[in-house]
């Protein structure tokens, strides 16, 4: 009798937590280049303001450089970033935080400045070296 309890109470508990809404989006770990700079771009589809707290992380500590998303909600169909400069030959991932991200959509992206004087773009040029969406 104590073991059919223990059974049906777990497999409600199981049941209930399936029905809450995951309350993290994360990227896949992606790899850094020498100088690289990595941005997390949040946008907010739903017609509400969210708070959110994104965070830019890897092996090594990254250094933020801009952060429009922590601190203040997030208003309706807008979008937010977090950009960082990157710890050399290593991996970089990005996460949001939120109570409900059922309306929030996120790409992280690894990014390299190209200041070549004498290449075809001499006042510099960011190029996007790869980009994942938070799942």
């Amino acid at each position: 009798m104590k073991t059919y309890r223990a059974v049906t109470v777990s497999v409600v508990l199981l049941g209930l937590a399936s029905l809450a809404q995951a309350a993290e989006l994360v990227s896949a770990p992606l790899p850094t280049l020498v100088g690289a700079t990595g941005a997390c771009h949040i946008r907010n589809t739903g017609a509400a303001p969210i708070s959110v707290q994104v965070s830019l992380f890897s092996n090594n500590a990254p250094v933020v450089q801009i952060d429009g998303c922590n601190g203040v909600p997030l208003p309706a169909g807008r979008v937010c970033r977090v950009v960082a400069a990157l710890p050399d030959d290593s991996f970089a991932a990005c996460s949001v935080t939120a109570d409900n991200v059922s309306k929030l959509r996120g790409t992280f992206e690894i990014h390299e400045f190209d200041a070549d004087p004498d290449g075809p773009f001499p006042d510099g040029l960011v190029r996007t070296l790869v980009a994942e969406d938070l799942t």
